[in-house]
């Protein structure tokens, strides 16, 4: 799936920020992400770049991370200020929030939601998605231990049903597998 334009124009204005020559800016998606075009960026390692821009000085306009908040937060109480961290942990906006609204209870938006157990199944749908991208981020951590570009690691990726970077019970057994041939080679 190809990059939001919206991300792909913050990576160029991160370069301009800090002032990047061109062959400075490739290399460091060489380094970050193992490409050298942000055209060639999926969502996780475009994530990476811009946290690399960050920590190089890179400063961001201010989050609106309160665009799309309930108008009612207040009122709906503490459970919003959960899901609101859940986002912003994951940078997602409230969008995403009011998506898993419409999903599971056929209602607009998260503001319209009255009942607390609707709230705790918002923030239980938010903690599947932490929990799935942690196990992801740790796929990818362990596959670069080990040497990414190990073929036999290759082939048995590409072994796995179609979807598996989204489904928990693999997610969990790839990670303890690439642990365990972790430390058989006494990496960890």
């Amino acid at each position: 799936m190809p990059l939001a334009k919206a991300t792909l124009s913050k990576i160029h204005i991160a370069k301009q920020q800090l002032g990047m020559e061109d062959d400075i800016y490739r290399g460091l998606l060489a380094r970050v992400a193992g490409v050298r075009s942000s055209k060639e960026l999926n969502t996780r390692q475009a994530s990476a770049v811009l946290v690399e821009f960050e920590r190089l000085g890179f400063k961001p306009k201010p989050s609106s991370k309160a665009k799309g908040k309930p108008h009612n937060a207040k009122q709906l109480g503490p459970r919003v200020d959960k899901i609101e961290a859940q986002l912003t942990d994951m940078r997602l906006p409230w969008a995403y929030a009011d998506a898993l609204a419409r999903q599971m209870f056929k209602v607009q938006r998260v503001a319209w939601l009255k009942k607390a157990d609707q709230l705790d199944a918002i923030i239980a749908a938010l903690h599947v998605e932490q929990e799935k991208r942690r196990l992801l981020g740790n796929v990818e951590e362990l596959l670069k231990l080990l040497g990414e570009h190990d073929p036999n690691w290759q082939v048995d990726l590409e072994a796995l049903p179609e979807g598996w970077e989204r489904r928990r019970p693999i997610l969990k057994s790839l990670v303890e597998t690439l642990q365990a041939a972790a430390s058989a080679r006494g990496l960890v």
